[in-house]
């Protein structure tokens, strides 16, 4: 005699107890009705009493029967959820890929993960740190999840939610003649280099710009813009010239760096958004989407009387 109940004849047994035939139980499990009898007396032997009652009638559940059938539902409910649950939680240790712009201070979203975990400690966020064009590439070949990148970037398919918008601020040398200023007109800088990045790296945001500048009268020297802020910013404190950068990195101190906010600030800023491809089965993407709108995009206080309007997608 068997030790102790299996889930499988469990099932078996609340087959017959729905269907009160073997036949049909057998037919509902897909299986033939004599190894349905046989393991249906193999339980009753393990629990010690009579489950079914078979006559010219039909079929009956005994008392014992009764008794255990809706333990018997309760235990294979739990069994599923539990099931659910190791495969939800199988599937999420893959991790979920999130492709990082580099244009704004690696800080910005050190919240991100912390957030992620209290919620579902068992998501991996896999960051990679990369121009924003790359991100929109590695989405369309499936190599990224989701992707942070700076606006405007040239998304096509794929679906874009903005976030928030961060100012650019000027980058100037200590010693720049108008160091001791609060703000500066884009103008008031005409004649110094500026480092501004290389039209393949994003088209859609050179040109964004180029315009802008040409609307402002603004057409200064040109230098390449080294990739890493540190470099950048060694450059500009060595005097080599002045950079237009999110008010994010004003984070990254240093000697004989200062930033100054731009009047031109309606004009001047980089949108942020999340990016994804529609359709993406990631299990743990709705929990980041979730998490970034609840940060960025919180719902307003409605007015007594009146609806709260849709958060806008």
């Amino acid at each position: 005699m068997q030790s102790r109940l299996e889930l499988w004849q469990l099932n078996y047994f609340v087959a017959v107890a729905d269907e009160l035939s073997f036949r049909r139980a057998a037919e509902r499990l897909s299986i033939t009705q004599p190894p349905l009898t046989r393991q249906i007396q193999a339980l009753e032997e393990t629990i010690g009493a009579r489950l079914f009652e078979r006559d010219r009638n039909g079929v009956a559940l005994t008392p014992a029967g009764s008794r255990l059938l809706p333990e018997a539902r309760e235990l294979l409910a739990s069994a599923d959820a539990l099931l659910a649950r190791a495969r939800q939680r199988a599937t999420r240790n893959h991790g979920l890929r999130l492709g990082i712009t580099t244009v704004f201070d690696a800080a910005l979203f050190t919240w991100l993960a912390p957030a992620l975990q209290a919620q579902a400690p068992e998501i991996r966020l896999l960051q990679k740190r990369q121009i924003s064009q790359q991100s929109i590439a590695d989405l369309r070949r499936g190599a990224l999840d989701a992707a942070l990148i700076g606006l405007p970037s040239a998304t096509g398919e794929l679906a874009v939610e903005h976030l928030f918008d961060d100012p650019l601020v000027v980058a100037l040398p200590a010693a720049h003649r108008l160091a001791r200023r609060k703000r500066i007109s884009l103008p008031e800088l005409q004649a110094d280099p500026l480092f501004w990045g290389q039209r393949r790296l994003n088209p859609a945001y050179f040109d964004h710009y180029e315009a802008v500048f040409r609307a402002l009268g603004y057409v200064p020297p040109r230098v390449p813009e080294p990739a890493d802020h540190h470099v950048l910013l060694g450059l500009i404190a060595d005097g080599q010239g002045v950079a237009l950068v999110p008010s994010s990195l004003q984070a990254m101190a240093r000697a004989g760096v200062v930033y100054k906010a731009l009047k031109e600030q309606a004009d001047l800023r980089i949108g942020v958004a999340v990016v994804y491809a529609a359709g993406n089965p990631a299990p743990a993407l709705p929990l980041l989407l979730e998490t970034l709108r609840a940060r960025y995009r919180p719902a307003p206080t409605a007015s007594p009387g009146r609806k709260r309007p849709p958060l806008r997608r």
